[in-house]
């Protein structure tokens, strides 16, 4: 085959030009990874769907795991007033000098809500991208694969110090009031009950409750220091409030006015914990009240280096019993943190 002379100085020229774009940009690359929400990877959130009216809401409690492939997976925990769950007893009851005397709470079977004293049976997956609004705030879009769910969004900040981020409930179509906080820890990392008595930052608990017809929003300190560690069941942490307001009964009841607190480890494969409190005097007499106590699975906030930064939670303390019109408007649900970043 014969080429014009003039042909092969373009092709030369073509071929130079092509060797200089390379040298200059280098060789194609495949696509950037995503960036994670706060540049952290696992997270555990606390959301749920309140409404004033009675019958239709829930809460769940679980982890969402991002990864640079852009895809995100849900495990969660839920609870629902379309199918209430009972209390069970964990199988711990609190031993050693937290317990059984007359300062101390009472040595009984510690309660959680049904069910999270197995794996989270709810998983779901997705996809994630990062924004930032006007003023450049980041938030995370969250597009389920399962439809029913949706979309939902979350405005993300990192703490000052870098080693974990927060997740604000922003905008979803599915619920209402969400926590959440992350690092790159994984969701086996956990602390023990020793380590969360030791922490000496201040905590704050903000939660909405809906119960009896409204959502009420709280806002408190919570105070690790009174809290006193099992010697016996080590897993376990207790408080006997003297006297409370929030703790009225009537006679021959009434003198008491005490609050039985307790915290437990559920395991140590992963972040679950679980609170427990009743007023004493609901038992009536008994030693240990089986009836409209408040139960509260808690999940772990632990930062990159491995510390225990507070936790997220969800009530879900359902009426018991059928002496009212209206059971389910005697439930009680609730999302909720306890952290020294709130």
């Amino acid at each position: 085959m014969i080429v014009a002379k003039g042909t092969k100085l373009m092709i030369r020229y073509i071929g130079c030009v092509l060797l200089l774009v390379a040298a200059l940009f280098g060789p194609a690359s495949p696509a950037s990874a995503a960036a994670l929400p706060g540049e952290k990877a696992n997270y555990v959130v606390s959301f749920g769907s309140l409404h004033e009216a009675s019958g239709s809401s829930w809460v769940r409690l679980g982890t969402y795991r991002f990864t640079s492939n852009g895809r995100v997976r849900s495990d969660t925990w839920a609870w629902s007033q379309t199918a209430p769950a009972a209390r069970v007893g964990t199988g711990t009851v609190p031993g050693g000098k937290c317990s059984g005397t007359s300062t101390t709470v009472r040595p009984c079977d510690i309660k959680t809500a049904n069910g999270f004293l197995s794996p989270a049976t709810e998983i779901r997956a997705g996809s994630f991208t990062m924004h930032a609004d006007a003023s450049g705030g980041q938030y995370v879009n969250i597009a389920w694969d399962q439809t029913a769910w949706r979309t939902e969004e979350w405005w993300v900040e990192t703490a000052p110090d870098g080693t974990y981020a927060r997740l604000t409930f922003k905008y979803a179509r599915e619920f209402t009031h969400g926590y959440g906080y992350g690092s790159n820890a994984g969701l086996t990392v956990r602390r023990p009950m020793e380590a969360v008595l030791g922490h000496d930052a201040p905590l704050t608990m903000t939660y909405h409750r809906a119960t009896k017809g409204s959502i009420a929003y709280v806002d408190r300190t919570w105070n690790m220091g009174q809290y006193i560690r099992c010697t016996n069941t080590t897993w376990c942490l207790t408080y006997k409030t003297a006297s409370t307001s929030n703790c009225r009964c009537a006679a021959p009841y009434d003198k008491d006015q005490s609050l039985q607190n307790y915290i437990q480890q559920v395991t140590s494969k992963d972040r679950r914990d679980t609170h427990w409190h009743w007023c004493s005097c609901l038992a009536k007499g008994s030693q240990c009240y089986k009836g409209n106590s408040h139960v509260y699975p808690l999940l772990q906030i632990i930062d990159d280096k491995a510390r225990w930064r507070g936790w997220v939670g969800a009530e879900a303390s359902f009426y018991p019993y059928d002496d009212q019109a209206d059971p389910r408007r005697h439930d009680m649900l609730s999302v909720f943190r306890v952290t020294e970043w709130a």
